[in-house]
C-alpha cells in the first residue's frame, strides 16, 4: 500500500518506521522542520516507566516491548538517548486498593519487583530530597528517562534511511476520501493521494477528523528547568527520576539533563487551550515550582532558573490513547491521544498502528479502539478539567 501520515511526532514516526519494514511506501508530513518545535514530542526530556498503571492494562506490555526497541534503536544508530536512572514515587496511602500498590503486585506476578522505602530509608538513599515521616517512597529501578526531541530526530532519521519520504514544513489542510483512496490537501502545494492515511497529528489532530476531535482535549501544563550549584548531587546515578503524590499536589522532575540543568513539571489535565496557543511560561507557575521545590528538593529550590515554557497534551476523557479507523472514512486510520503519557511507548505503538492500517488483529489495540468508549464522557471531562487529575496516568512527561 501506499501510506500517508500526518505529523512527524513519535506517534507518526513509529509507525513509519513500522510500514515501511513492512514493504508499504509511505510519506510523512509534517508543519514544521522535524522534530516540530510545538509538538508534543518535543521536549527535553519524557519519562519511561512501568508504574502508576493498576493491573498493567496493555501498558506494561507495551512501554518493556518500547524499551527494547529504544535500545535497538540506539544500537543502530550509535545515539544513546534511553537512561535508566530508576524511578521513584514518594507518597501516602500505599495499600491495597491505591493504584500504585496494585501495580507493585502485578510487576510481581511478572517477575518483577519495586523496592518499598520507609521515609528514613528515602533519606538515606537521596538525601536530596525532604520526606515527611508518614510518607513512603516506592522505587522502579528499571524506570528512567529519553531524551525526547533527540528521540524524534533519530526515529526521523531511521524512517529516511529506511526509504520513507518527509515532507517538512508541509501543513496539511484537509483529507478526504476518494473512490480509490484518500485525498492530502497540503497548504500551497496541492493534493497527492493515497490508499491509507494515517492521522497522527497530536493537538492539532481534531482539525482534519472532527467526529474524532469531539472527543479530545488539547490542554496546556507548564514546565521550569533549574541550573543547581552542585550538579553532581543530580547527576544520573545519584538521583532519580521522581514523583511526588499526585493525591497531594503532583510535581515530579528528571535528574541533571545533557543541557545543564534539571527539569520539574507537575501532572494534570491542565487548561483547555487552541492548539496554536503561545507556549511561553508564566510567571505564576514559576512562583508556585519554586516554592514547592524550597520545600520539598531545597538545593533546587535555591538554583538559577534558566527557563519556564509550555508544552500542549492531545487528551481522551479516559486517557487511553486513540488508534482506529475514524468513523466514516474507512481508509482514514488516527492515532492520537497521548494524554501525556504516549511519548515512552514510541517503540511499541508503531506496530498496533501498522495493525490498524492493516486491517490485522492485534488484541492490545484493542484497548484503543474507539467504539463507544466515550458515550457520555466527554462533555463530563470538560466541565470538570479543573477538579481531576488524569484518571489512569497521572500524566508524567
Amino acid at each position: 500500500m501506499n501510506v500517508g501520515i500526518i505529523g512527524g511526532g513519535v506517534f507518526g514516526l513509529a509507525a513509519a518506521i513500522e510500514l515501511r519494514e513492512r514493504g508499504h511506501s509511505v510519506t510523512v508530513f509534517d508543519q514544521g522542520r522535524v522534530p516540530y518545535e510545538n509538538a508534543t514530542s518535543t521536549d527535553v526530556a519524557k519519562g519511561i516507566r512501568r508504574t502508576w498503571y493498576g493491573d498493567g492494562g496493555p501498558y506494561v506490555e507495551l512501554v518493556e516491548r518500547a524499551a527494547v526497541q529504544w535500545r535497538e534503536w540506539e544500537r543502530r544508530t550509535g545515539e544513546f538517548l534511553y537512561h535508566r536512572t530508576g524511578g521513584m514515587k514518594i507518597m501516602r496511602g500505599f495499600e491495597p486498593g491505591n493504584v500504585m500498590y496494585e501495580n507493585w503486585r502485578y510487576l510481581q506476578s511478572r517477575g518483577s519487583d519495586l523496592t518499598i522505602m520507609t521515609a528514613k530509608e528515602g533519606r538515606k538513599r537521596y538525601p536530596q530530597f525532604v520526606i515527611d515521616d508518614d510518607e513512603v517512597c516506592v522505587l522502579d529501578d528499571w524506570a528512567g528517562y529519553i531524551e525526547s526531541e533527540r528521540a524524534v530526530a533519530m526515529m526521523a532519521g531511521i524512517a529516511r534511511d529506511d526509504g520513507v519520504e518527509v515532507r517538512e514544513e508541509s501543513l496539511v489542510t484537509g483529507i478526504d476520501e476518494t473512490a480509490d483512496g484518500v485525498r492530502v490537501h497540503v497548504e500551497g502545494v496541492g493534493a497527492s493521494e493515497f490508499d491509507r492515511v494515517v492521522v497522527a497529528g497530536g493537538v492539532w489532530s481534531g482539525r482534519l477528523v472532527p467526529e474524532v476531535g469531539k472527543n479530545l482535549l488539547v490542554t496546556l501544563r507548564e514546565m521550569i528547568m533549574i541550573e543547581v550549584e552542585e550538579p553532581e548531587k543530580f547527576a544520573r546515578g545519584r538521583f532519580p527520576v521522581w514523583s511526588d503524590d499526585p493525591d497531594v499536589n503532583g510535581w515530579y522532575g528528571f535528574p541533571l539533563l545533557r543541557e545543564g540543568y534539571v527539569k520539574v513539571a507537575i501532572e494534570g489535565i491542565g487548561e483547555i487551550v487552541d492548539p496554536d496557543i503561545d507556549r511561553a511560561g508564566s510567571q505564576e507557575f514559576r512562583d508556585e515550582a519554586m516554592e514547592y521545590l524550597r520545600w520539598r528538593i531545597p538545593d533546587i529550590g535555591r538554583g538559577r532558573v534558566a527557563d519556564v515554557r509550555a508544552c500542549l497534551y492531545c487528551a481522551t476523557p479516559d486517557d487511553h490513547f486513540i488508534i482506529d479507523h475514524a468513523p466514516g472514512p474507512d481508509r482514514v486510520i488516527v492515532a492520537t491521544g497521548g494524554s501525556g503519557h504516549g511519548f515512552k511507548f514510541g517503540g511499541s505503538l508503531g506496530a498496533v498502528i501498522a495493525d490498524a492500517v492493516e486491517d490485522a488483529s492485534n488484541p492490545l489495540g484493542d484497548w484503543f479502539r474507539i467504539g463507544d468508549r466515550f458515550e457520555g464522557l466527554a462533555d463530563q471531562t470538560r466541565s470538570v478539567t479543573e477538579s481531576r487529575g488524569y484518571a489512569l496516568t497521572q500524566a508524567e512527561g
